[in-house]
C-alpha cells in the first residue's frame, strides 16, 4: 500500500465529511467508542493516545475514563475534524483533552509516552498487518494496551462484509472490489485476501508478530436502529462510505441509492423502524513488560 497516495484520499475524504459525521441521527460511532474505551481497561491518572480520533467518539469516553489526573490524546489527519473534537472537548469541559492534526500511520511521540493507545473503526482502512502496527508499539510504556474497535471483517469467510446489510450486500459490494490494478487503494480492506481482520487467528498472528501480547479477539453485535432506508443511505454517506457512494455516482448509477433505500424499507418492523445488526470486532493486547 502507498502510504501518501492513501494519507492524502483520507485526508480530502474526512475534511469534505467531517461537518455531518456522525451528525445524522443514528446511533453508531458513539456506542462503540464508549465500548471501546471499556474494553480498553482505561484507569483514573493513565495517558491514552486515540488514533484517528475523528469528532471524539472513544476520544470523549477515554477522558472521562482517565479524569482530571490523566490526559486523552486525540490525533486526526483531518484538519476539520480536529476542528469539532477540540469545540467538543471545550464544549463539556474536559480540560484532560488536547487534539492535534497527525498522520495516524506514523504517529510522532516519543517512545514510552502513553499507557494505552485506542483507536475505534480507523485503523481498518489502512492497516494490512505487522508492518502497519508495529509504529503503535514503541508508543506504549511497558505493559501499555493496545485496542482497536473495526467493522467485523469475520463474515467474509462466507463472503459478506458485516457493515452492509445483507439485503443490500449484492447491490454494493461489487463496488468494493477494485475493476482495475490501478484502483487498488481505493478501498485496501475490501482485499479479502490482503486483509489481517478476516479471522481471530490472523489478527493474533499480526499482533504478536508486530511485538504485542496477550491478544484477545471478542465480536460482538451492534444494533443500528434507522427510520428508514433513505435514512441508512444518509447515515452511510455522513461516514467513509461517502467514497463508496462517490465511486458508484462517478460510474452513472446514482439510481442505485433509491434501489438500496427500497430494499430496506421492507424490512422496518411493526413500531416502523429498521434493525440492523452490524457485528463490530475489538480488539485489545500489551506491549510487552519491560
Amino acid at each position: 500500500m502507498e502510504k501518501t497516495e492513501t494519507s492524502e484520499e483520507m485526508h480530502r475524504l474526512f475534511n469534505r465529511t467531517a461537518g455531518v459525521y456522525d451528525q445524522t441521527g443514528v446511533e453508531f460511532f458513539v456506542p462503540i467508542g464508549g465500548r471501546l474505551v471499556e474494553f480498553a481497561g482505561l484507569g483514573a491518572g493513565d495517558s491514552v493516545l486515540d488514533v484517528g480520533c475523528g469528532r471524539g467518539a472513544a476520544l470523549y469516553p477515554a477522558a472521562v475514563a482517565v479524569g482530571a489526573g490523566g490526559e486523552a490524546v486525540g490525533i486526526d489527519i483531518s484538519e476539520e475534524m480536529v476542528r469539532y473534537a477540540a469545540e467538543g472537548a471545550a464544549g463539556y469541559g474536559l480540560s484532560q483533552v488536547s487534539t492535534t492534526v497527525m498522520n495516524g500511520q506514523a504517529p510522532e511521540f516519543p517512545a514510552g509516552r502513553f499507557d494505552a493507545v485506542i483507536a475505534s473503526l480507523s485503523l481498518f482502512i489502512w492497516t494490512r498487518g505487522a508492518a502497519e502496527l508495529k509504529p503503535y508499539l514503541p508508543l506504549l510504556r511497558p505493559g501499555g494496551r493496545f485496542a482497536i474497535s473495526t467493522p467485523s471483517f469475520l463474515p467474509t469467510a462466507d463472503g459478506r462484509w458485516g457493515l452492509m446489510p445483507e439485503s443490500v450486500h449484492d447491490l454494493l459490494m461489487p463496488y468494493m472490489q477494485p475493476a482495475r490494478a490501478a484502483e487498488e487503494r481505493t478501498f485496501p480492506f475490501a482485499n479479502v485476501a490482503d486483509n489481517w481482520l478476516v479471522s481471530a487467528e490472523s489478527i493474533e498472528r499480526e499482533l504478536t508478530e508486530a511485538g504485542f501480547v496477550e491478544v484477545e479477539v471478542r465480536e460482538e453485535p451492534l444494533q443500528l436502529v434507522v427510520e428508514s432506508g433513505a435514512q441508512w443511505v444518509l447515515w452511510t454517506r455522513s461516514t467513509g462510505m461517502r467514497r463508496l457512494w462517490e465511486k458508484i455516482e462517478q460510474l452513472g448509477d446514482g439510481a442505485l441509492a433509491e434501489k438500496v433505500a427500497a430494499r430496506l424499507d421492507a424490512l422496518k418492523d411493526d413500531r416502523g423502524v429498521i434493525t440492523v445488526p452490524v457485528p463490530v470486532t475489538y480488539i485489545r493486547a500489551r506491549a510487552p513488560q519491560a
